[in-house]
């Protein structure tokens, strides 16, 4: 059992007084919450809270372990604080999905080292960067929202601007003002495949639908595809960077209500430092928001 991962359930629970409000703080399922407490509880070998309809109450024992919890997690930090003294800042590992523009990875990666820990930055999809981060392999990755992230714990969503990438000649671009979605009827999506992140993908078509828009989706592994297949009048796409240009598009803001990019940051367990975290989560912030 992972004590501190359990021990952190335990306190947020505690704090929050309630397991819904405890999972979405702490960026989890309800149900993984509930089987994590529960865990603890058996491996200590006492109930720690009351369970009702209105919510979780700390019983007897609870309230006399709640500050040992406390206590271990803020021991865990400095000990890491402590270690990380004694030697060369270990490398952070950083995760980014294609649709982060290259300006912000450049400033996750300047963030971090800022921190006192230097970067290495690599770039995934959603669904691999969340197999990553359950496997070890990196320590924190922004993906795409909404995303099934299991036990992985995750930062606010932050919600990027974007705006329309189209053929030239298409009728849509004749005129500089806000596009209408419908006129882009019979005209392919450029957007990475469904497998990149099911439930992103599957939500970017239905709010197309829903507003009028029936987009067939052509596969486009990152922007610079997409601007490709804008170019050859094949696709049109919708990206967060403010620097994708080429010859044969033009780019135009969306009519009526925006649609944002959704990105979060996410890691597992304690993760890395929380100056670490801080930092990655004030760059996204610095990105023009939606």
């Amino acid at each position: 059992m992972d004590l501190l991962r359990h021990l952190d359930f335990f306190v947020t629970v505690a704090e929050e007084g309630h397991f819904g409000r405890a999972a979405a703080r702490l960026g989890i399922a309800q149900p993984p919450l509930s089987q994590g407490l529960q865990r603890l509880e058996r491996a200590l070998g006492v109930v720690l809270v009351d369970r009702s309809s209105r919510g979780a109450r700390l019983n007897a024992a609870g309230l006399d372990l709640l500050p040992r919890a406390r206590a271990l997690l803020e021991g865990a930090e400095e000990l890491r604080r402590a270690a990380s003294a004694h030697g060369a800042a270990a490398p952070v590992r950083i995760g980014a999905v294609p649709q982060l523009t290259a300006r912000a990875v450049a400033a996750l990666a300047t963030a971090c080292r800022a921190a006192g820990a230097p970067p290495e930055v690599v770039t995934g999809s959603t669904t691999d960067l969340v197999d990553g981060l359950s496997a070890g392999r990196i320590d924190l990755a922004v993906v795409v929202h909404p995303a099934l992230l299991g036990p992985l714990h995750s930062g606010p969503v932050h919600r990027l601007a974007t705006t329309l990438v189209l053929p030239a000649d298409h009728p849509a671009a004749a005129t500089t003002g806000p596009v209408v979605l419908r006129s882009l009827r019979g005209l392919p999506l450029a957007t990475p495949p469904r497998a990149h992140g099911p439930a992103a993908h599957d939500l970017l078509l239905d709010t197309l639908e829903q507003r009028g828009l029936v987009a067939e989706p052509v596969s486009a592994a990152d922007d610079r595809a997409a601007l490709v297949l804008a170019a050859a009048g094949r696709a049109f796409a919708i990206t967060a960077d403010p620097d994708l240009h080429a010859p044969g598009v033009v780019r135009r803001v969306v009519a009526g209500e925006a649609l944002p990019l959704r990105l979060r940051a996410v890691w597992r367990g304690h993760g890395p430092a929380p100056a670490i975290r801080d930092a990655v989560l004030a760059a996204l912030d610095a990105e023009p928001a939606a």
